[in-house]
C-alpha cells in the first residue's frame, strides 16, 4: 500500500471537510409581512416574488450561498436581529434607516417616491401643494409623510391638510372610491400593486407625483457589516451586472406606473 497517497488523501478529505461549510453559507432573508409588492411571500412559497425579492433571487442564482427566508412582521424581524437569532441577515433599507454594523449595498436598487392617487371622475386637479389645504387626503395608519407630516399637525386653518388614516392597503383604495378623501398618498409602486388587486386600473386614475413635498429615498440591499466580505463584494458586482444588462430596470418597471 502506498503510505503517502493514502496520507494525501486523507489530507485533501479534512481540508474539504473543513472547507464545506464556510463555503456553504446561509443568508438569513428578512421577509418582512404586508410590504407587498417589495417582497410578495405565499403561505408554500417565502420567495414568491415582489421587486426586492426578484433582485435578490438575481444576485444569489448560481452562487454556493443559500438564502434562508424568515417571514414575519416587522417588528418580530427587528427584535430577531437584535438578538442575534438571524446571522448573516440581509433586508433592504435607505440611508435614514441605517444604523451601526448595518450596511447597504454600493447601488440603489430603486427610487421609493410618494404619489397622490384621484380618481380620474374627481374634478380635483393638484398642481401645488397649497392646492390640498383645508382638504382631506386618505393616508395609511402608522405611516410617516416627511415633508408633509408639518401641514398634517398645523394648528392654523390656514395651511393645514386634514387626514382620514385607513388601517390596510384595501381600506385605503375603497375609502377613495367612497369619496373619504380628495385622493390617497402612497409609494408608486404599492399604489399600482394594490389597485390592480383590488380589480381595478390603473387607467382610471391620476397620478401627481409629490416628490417636491415628500423627498425620494434610494432603498439598496440592506445587511449585517459581518456579512463575509465575499457575499458583500457578490452583491456589489452582481448588481452592477444586472444594472448594465438592463434587467434591474426591467425588473423594477416591471412594478412601476406604465408609461
Amino acid at each position: 500500500m502506498n503510505w503517502n497517497r493514502v496520507c494525501l488523501m486523507v489530507a485533501l478529505w479534512l481540508c474539504g471537510s473543513m472547507l464545506a461549510p464556510a463555503m456553504a453559507e446561509d443568508i438569513s432573508y428578512m421577509v418582512i409581512e404586508q410590504v407587498e409588492p417589495f417582497q410578495i411571500a405565499t403561505q408554500d412559497n417565502p420567495l414568491h416574488g415582489g421587486v426586492v425579492t426578484e433582485i435578490v433571487r438575481q444576485v444569489f442564482q448560481g452562487s454556493q450561498y443559500q438564502l434562508h427566508p424568515v417571514v414575519a412582521p416587522a417588528p418580530r424581524l427587528d427584535a430577531m436581529r437584535s438578538n442575534g437569532q438571524l446571522p448573516n441577515w440581509l433586508s433592504y433599507g435607505a440611508t435614514p434607516w441605517l444604523q451601526p454594523g448595518w450596511q447597504l449595498s454600493q447601488r440603489a436598487l430603486f427610487s421609493w417616491r410618494h404619489v397622490l392617487a384621484v380618481p380620474k371622475s374627481s374634478p380635483f386637479r393638484y398642481r401645488k401643494l397649497s392646492d390640498l389645504f383645508g382638504k382631506p387626503l386618505i393616508l395609511m395608519n402608522g405611516y410617516d409623510y416627511p415633508g408633509l407630516d408639518k401641514y398634517l399637525r398645523s394648528k392654523s386653518g390656514v395651511g393645514r391638510i386634514s387626514d382620514q388614516r385607513a388601517l390596510s392597503q384595501g381600506s385605503a383604495i375603497r375609502m377613495l372610491q367612497a369619496r373619504r378623501g380628495i385622493g390617497l398618498v402612497d409609494t408608486d409602486m404599492r399604489l399600482v400593486y394594490n389597485l390592480r388587486q383590488q380589480g381595478l386600473s390603473p387607467a382610471d386614475f391620476r397620478f401627481y407625483d409629490l416628490s417636491a413635498v415628500i423627498p425620494i429615498v434610494d432603498i439598496h440591499l440592506m445587511y449585517d457589516r459581518s456579512l463575509p466580505e465575499p457575499v458583500r463584494t457578490l452583491i456589489d458586482r452582481r448588481l452592477a451586472e444586472l444594472q448594465q444588462s438592463g434587467q434591474l430596470a426591467a425588473i423594477v418597471q416591471h412594478y412601476r406606473l406604465p408609461h
